[in-house]
């Protein structure tokens, strides 16, 4: 006996990502091969964050980056995109952002850690630039329910834009990685940055155990989130935490901060 499992009317149980087509909104750093990694039904667009910095470490920098990240998300529900990816491990705006839109957002550290948690029935590693980074990373790996999955937080001791020289990036992965899966125990490894986007292969290949691009595992987990929301409307819970402010007070504070409603 066939089993439904939704009941909207001449929806199928089809494949959710092969034949539906998408269009989603990446922000951040947005490598030109990051393209090839979507399903051929799904338009990725790229752009910036605007913040006026050429990367996120520092909190005010962040701050700066938040204020540009909720105008260009409601931006692209109000345009008919599907979707949004937020491109830096920090996650900036996030929930900011999940308040004020039904359209699904999708943070590249949230994303990462959900997928790396189905990946190793132990913990697993995560790499990040500078130790600096690791506190507020840390932060919402708690708040995700993620700090007990994790084995270690390894540094490469390199900036954002230190990471541009990909030769000296791979070795400092390579040998982070490795250091995590020796000695940490790690069973999968995470690169805690999008600056490290396209360096995962190597090293998974080397060590043997799944190593995770931020910028693949945020590209997606938002193509699947578009499909529930386009084919099922399941989307962030607007009961709660992500309940958006009333739409008489929102309008007028709205347009103050972007100038429209």
């Amino acid at each position: 006996m066939e089993t439904a499992i939704i009941s909207h009317k001449d929806r199928g149980l089809r494949s959710v990502l092969l034949d539906l087509e998408t269009k989603i909104l990446f922000i951040g750093w947005f490598p030109g091969w990051s393209k090839d990694i979507a399903e051929p039904s799904t338009t990725l667009v790229g752009t910036g964050f605007d913040a006026g910095t050429n990367h996120l470490e520092y909190e005010f920098y962040e701050h700066l980056a938040i204020h540009k990240i909720i105008e260009k998300t409601v931006n692209a529900e109000r345009e008919g995109l599907d979707g949004v990816v937020i491109g830096c491990f920090y996650d900036p705006g996030l929930r900011e952002a999940r308040e004020l839109v039904e359209i699904p957002v999708v943070g590249v550290c949230e994303a990462s850690l959900h997928v790396a948690s189905m990946l190793s029935a132990g913990k697993y590693s995560v790499l990040v630039g500078r130790r600096k980074w690791i506190p507020k990373m840390a932060d919402n790996a708690k708040i995700y329910g993620f700090d007990s999955k994790i084995a270690s937080w390894r540094v490469l001791d390199l900036t954002v834009p230190e990471m541009k020289d990909e030769e000296k990036t791979q070795a400092a992965i390579l040998r982070e990685a490795r250091g995590a899966v020796e000695e940490d125990m790690a069973e999968c490894v995470v690169l805690g940055c999008t600056g490290m986007a396209g360096q995962a292969m190597r090293a998974q290949e080397e060590l043997g155990v799944p190593v995770l691009d931020p910028v693949l595992m945020g590209v997606k987990v938002a193509e699947m989130r578009a499909a529930l929301w386009k084919r099922y409307g399941i989307s962030q819970s607007k009961i709660g935490g992500y309940e958006p402010p009333p739409a008489d007070e929102l309008g007028p504070i709205y347009k103050k901060a972007y100038g429209k409603k």
